[in-house]
């Protein structure tokens, strides 16, 4: 694979500077450099830095960062904004027409403008330039290949995960996934708006992942690109998911009465796990706004009211179930609201096994390299995987065995009865894995019904600059080195002011 992406890449990097050199050939003869430096791949951007910038030390940055394809991309765009600022085209017009044509607008200069002369570019202006590249450069850098923020935007993980949490995801502890739609608008994932796309497929490279720091552990909480996006056919511009990891390839799973099992023995107490329970009370209705305000309970659903009794559902941990238990005296009881097995829930993975939530499985989880007996119970199970890995659909097993490409994770929600997890949608294939949650840098409590109010955002402070297990704060340190920072700011403004 890794040749592969290689390869991909030169192809890619050679198209570019093909480009490059049909936009911008009659501009290199304008500033004075000869045909043949015009046409050598690399040296002929080094010549027209050098035109432009002098001689700043940035320009070896610049030309190692050109094999880059994602950021050459990006160095390409800033350097024909430059070169045609120096040739006179610096109005908003020019500049508009520049960004909404994608950088093509440098063509018609090229070809058609007839009156060319060049202008180098003030140097206090150059300097402001290089400064606004570096960052932005150094940000998509950071943000495409080491580590990526997220927002929670579900209850899908609470309590360990709240509405609202900013969280920041390593993309390397699992193996840093190299990019796979090389053409895309930097800082965005799949859509700009609705379903325009941020990016093109018409050219994509394969799938290639350096070695991981350290393999997904069961009970890891893990990132991943949504499996059943049909939306999106490039693997890394599917729709982002994140959950607890519960399940390994070569694992064994099933959950009896809301349980789970992973290979015959019970899941280890996850404190934050929250699942729905059953609430009765009588004469009083309960006190929902103490709930809400006092115990920062957000999923209350009322059910009904009957001859004077009270029933509702509500997403809890254990331990806030008990607490509510011995609060109110009006409670007639409080308990887990736990499908049937006879129940057959709609939609749940596979289809025709008549599973639900509380109870599911036995399922295997495959692993790489592994040969999986196939009959005609099981047909459906791993027929998602066979399709996915040989691009057909089998209703009935030619072969006896078929031998797994990958390695597959059953992933689930912290919050068991208010997650579309791997219960609906079936096994996460290794290469849809995006990297771990480590930090929570900020956490805003809003109106889930209304969340652009901003006027009633709230901070949790509590969880602002936190470990992703929230063990670890952070804040205060965060909070003494920017005090440290502005002090020395202003002290060498003060004392070196620039003139």
């Amino acid at each position: 694979m890794m040749y592969q992406y290689i390869i991909h890449s030169i192809i890619f990097l050679f198209v570019e500077y093909i480009i490059h050199v049909l936009g911008t050939y009659r501009l290199y003869k304008k500033i004075g450099i000869t045909s043949w430096k015009i046409y050598i791949p690399v040296y002929n951007i080094f010549v027209l830095l050098i035109k432009i910038y002098k001689k700043p030390i940035w320009i070896w940055g610049a030309l190692f960062l050109l094999f880059i394809p994602l950021i050459s991309i990006i160095i390409l765009f800033i350097l024909w904004m430059d070169l045609i600022r120096s040739f006179g085209k610096r109005t908003k017009k020019d500049m508009i027409l520049f960004f909404l044509s994608s950088g093509t607008y440098i063509f018609y200069i090229n070809f058609f403008d007839k009156n060319l002369l060049f202008h180098p570019i003030e140097n206090k202006k150059k300097e402001n330039n290089t400064g606004i590249l570096l960052a932005f450069i150094l940000s998509f850098l950071i943000h495409t290949y080491i580590i990526q923020p997220f927002v929670i935007p579900t209850s899908s993980m609470e309590r360990s995960l709240l509405v609202g949490d900013f969280i920041l995801v390593s993309k390397i502890h699992y193996g840093l996934r190299m990019p796979m739609a090389p053409i895309s608008i930097p800082f965005t994932h799949n859509n700009i708006i609705n379903s325009i796309k941020s990016y093109i497929s018409v050219f994509t490279w394969p799938y290639f992942r350096f070695p991981p720091i350290q393999s997904i552990q069961r009970n890891d909480m893990v990132v991943f690109n949504f499996p059943k996006d049909v939306n999106h056919k490039v693997i890394d511009k599917k729709d982002n998911y994140i959950k607890r990891c519960v399940g390994l390839p070569g694992d064994l799973i099933f959950i009896k009465k809301g349980i789970l099992f992973v290979n015959h023995k019970k899941e280890k107490l996850i404190s934050n796990k929250e699942q729905a329970y059953l609430i009765k009370t009588e004469n009083v209705p309960l006190n929902v706004e103490y709930l809400e305000k006092e115990m920062d309970i957000e999923d209350i659903q009322f059910i009904m009211e009957k001859n004077d009794e009270y029933f509702y559902q509500i997403m809890l941990t254990e331990k806030e179930a008990i607490q509510i238990k011995n609060l109110f005296d009006n409670i007639i009881f409080v308990k887990k609201h736990i499908l049937p097995m006879s129940f057959r829930e709609n939609y749940i993975f596979p289809n025709n096994y008549g599973w639900n939530r509380d109870f599911f499985g036995p399922l295997h989880i495959p692993k790489k390299g592994e040969l999986i007996k196939l009959d005609l119970k099981n047909i459906h199970i791993y027929n998602d995987i066979i399709t996915y890995e040989k691009g057909k659909k089998i209703n009935y097993p030619s072969k006896k065995y078929y031998e797994v490409k990958n390695n597959y994770y059953f992933m689930m929600g912290d919050n068991r009865h208010n997650s579309y997890d791997s219960r609906y949608w079936g096994l996460v294939p290794e290469d849809h894995i995006v990297g771990k949650p480590v930090f929570i840098w900020m956490s805003i409590d809003w109106n889930r019904k209304n969340p652009l109010n901003f006027i009633h955002w709230k901070l949790r402070w509590n969880r602002i600059m936190t470990t992703i297990d929230g063990k670890y704060s952070y804040l205060y340190v965060f909070l003494l080195f920017s005090f440290i920072y502005f002090l020395v700011d202003f002290y060498f403004r003060k004392k070196f002011p620039i003139k």
